[in-house]
């Protein structure tokens, strides 16, 4: 009697994280990622809070104010292309480390401009570092994370945003009180300086993550890459234990390939919707709440009350990706989100508008959580930092329109009526797309 050696199947990259299931490594990676994801909010829109200050500094109209605005996504727009790109050749490891440090210095020299150009220059550089991790933070988690918890754990990353607008709302208080001026002319040199300190700790933290076990498998790395997956497991996995897929030269050129071009060019679409709708409203929120309709609500309590309702858009978002899936759950959330911005924008009493003001916090940014698991699984491996880098760069161009079209509408009516009526169509319009050339992802393994 003779006995056959069977084989056993060698398991890929995707397997193991999904035998390994969540580990106490993905706790670790969430706080990380998500600590910074919060600097990022609380620094883009910070400026939505000196503007007023600016603006009586060195007397800016409705346009250049929103030139200032958009300092920051311009220099995340170059970011994300330049550094989603380099993180698919190089590796994800080094620009996730380096892009919060280069964020954290410039953030800090903004304190020294004399004047909205330097302003200008000194947030866009700042912006090249979080453009990087816009586009790499994401990349990463996705690539650690199993595959039965990561749209939850992804959405989850964006639950971190509204931390960040919280933190700028109270940096903005202690640094700026009431009245923008709580230590004379100093006031926001001050403000700056304090919100770049908590990014170079954050930049310690992140050096305690390591490369992604997909690139280093792609790469033929299969040592280093048994290793980072013992790491995340918490389980010996031996080399030999899974396959490392036959790594191909990938270009920026695939993403407009019959194949994917379809799929490249609804994605864009949605993440312009978003940008446009979130960067123009939300970097304009306190001059708007400080305007004619704000009815008399202190604005800190207004921003205060933004913030939170974004929690439990999150929050939803986080079961309904999973639930019902990620396309009907980002198509629904831009439509409401669109209907709560025009009710906002033409409010005519204190209880519509600050509950409108709640719920367009809460469906755009429960939007903004779907998208992220949406993209990540919309893309194969060997291009998901570069999609995330075209998507980011797409989105980004947009959302540096977005703010200066709120200014031009606002200066020529008079109001922020048409400005805000702006932001509900553009967010609708997103849905749409969403709901009509959308793919559904939930499920799909990564490639």
């Amino acid at each position: 009697m003779t006995t056959a050696n069977v084989a056993v199947p060698v398991r890929d990259v995707e397997q193991v994280l999904r035998e390994g299931g969540l580990s106490r490594f993905h706790k670790k990676a969430i706080l990380v990622t998500g600590a910074a994801w919060t600097f990022v909010a609380m620094e883009i829109l910070l400026v939505g809070f000196v503007a007023p200050i600016f603006t009586g500094l060195w007397g800016l109209d409705g346009r250049m104010q929103g030139l200032v605005n958009s300092a920051a996504l311009a220099g995340s727009l170059c970011g994300s292309l330049v550094l989603g790109r380099m993180a698919d050749r190089i590796g994800r490891r080094a620009i996730f480390q380096y892009s919060i440090l280069w964020y954290a210095a410039f953030t800090a020299v903004t304190a020294l401009a004399w004047g909205p150009w330097s302003v200008m220059t000194f947030r866009f550089l700042a912006g090249l570092g979080l453009g990087g991790m816009l586009v790499v933070d994401p990349s990463m988690l996705t690539e650690y994370l199993p595959p039965q918890r990561r749209g939850r754990l992804l959405v989850f990353l964006d639950f971190w945003w509204p931390v960040g607008l919280l933190m700028a709302t109270g940096l903005s208080y202690i640094f700026l009180g009431p009245t923008f001026d709580r230590f004379g002319d100093w006031s926001w040199r001050y403000l700056f300086l304090a919100a770049s300190f908590p990014a170079f700790l954050a930049f310690v933290a992140r050096r305690t993550l390591p490369e992604s076990p997909y690139f280093l498998a792609r790469q033929g790395r299969k040592q280093e890459a048994a290793e980072v997956l013992t790491e995340i497991t918490g389980r010996p996995v031996a080399e030999a234990e899974f396959s490392a897929p036959e790594e191909t030269r990938s270009s920026m050129r695939e993403l407009f390939d019959v194949k994917l071009r379809s799929r490249a060019a609804t994605t864009a679409l949605i993440w312009i919707a978003l940008n446009i709708s979130y960067y123009g409203l939300f970097l304009w929120l306190p001059f708007v709440l400080q305007g004619e309709k704000s009815f008399h609500v202190n604005v800190y309590l207004l921003l205060t009350l933004s913030a939170l309702s974004q929690f439990p858009g999150y929050g939803a978002a986080i079961w309904l990706v999973e639930r019902v899936g990620r396309k009907p759950t980002l198509a629904v959330f831009l439509l409401l989100g669109g209907v709560s911005a025009y009710a906002f924008a033409v409010a005519d009493s204190s209880g519509v508008y600050i509950t409108a003001l709640f719920f367009v916090g809460f469906f755009n940014l429960g939007a903004w959580g779907a998208v992220y698991p949406y993209t990540a699984e919309t893309f194969p491996t060997r291009l998901r930092s570069s999609a995330f880098g075209l998507m980011e760069g797409v989105g980004k161009t947009a959302a540096i329109a977005g703010p200066y079209i709120f200014g031009h509408l606002k200066d020529a009516t008079g109001s922020t009526t048409w400005s805000l009526t702006f932001i509900a169509i553009v967010m609708a319009a997103g849905g749409v797309v969403a709901a009509i050339f959308g793919r559904e992802t939930r499920g799909r393994a990564l490639t």
